[in-house]
Parts: structure tokens; sequence; C-alpha cells
């Protein structure tokens, strides 16, 4: 790696906590927090998005900034 990018892999201690790296995934819309399209029920794709956040992890991204999510119909933006 460039030595200008030397410290990108390295940790990085924040005093109260270490991240591994410094390697940032931004917050996106994945839309796996909406309604499960067979049930209609809100929550059909935490499953999914669970193990979405969980697989970039095991890839090593330091940080993760994870976006919004409606918890039921009343918390959405758009309608269905």
């Amino acid at each position: 790696m460039s030595s200008k990018y030397g410290n990108m892999l390295k940790p990085l201690n924040l005093g109260f906590t270490t991240i591994r790296n410094r390697v940032l995934m931004g917050s996106m819309h994945t839309g796996l927090e909406e309604p499960d399209m067979v049930s209609g029920l809100f929550g059909g794709g935490l499953t999914q998005m669970a193990a979405y956040f969980a697989e970039r992890a095991r890839g090593h991204v330091g940080i993760m900034v994870t976006g919004g999510i409606a918890p039921n119909s009343e918390g959405r933006v758009a309608p269905m």
C-alpha cells in the first residue's frame, strides 16, 4: 500500500474504544428493511439485513454507518 494511505489498515484508538482499521462503509439503502413481500409484515428482511452487516464485519470493515429504518408502517417516509 502506498505510504499516502499507510495508516488505513492500522487500528485507530479513540480513547474509549479501538477500531480495527480506518475503513468506513457509508450508509446506503439496501431495501432489506422493507416489509416481507410474501407476508406483508415488517421485519421480514431484518434477518437478511443482520446477515448483510455481519458479512461486512467479517470482511474487516472498521466502521459501518447504518441508515434509519421504520419499525412499522407509521414510521415510513414513503407510502407502500
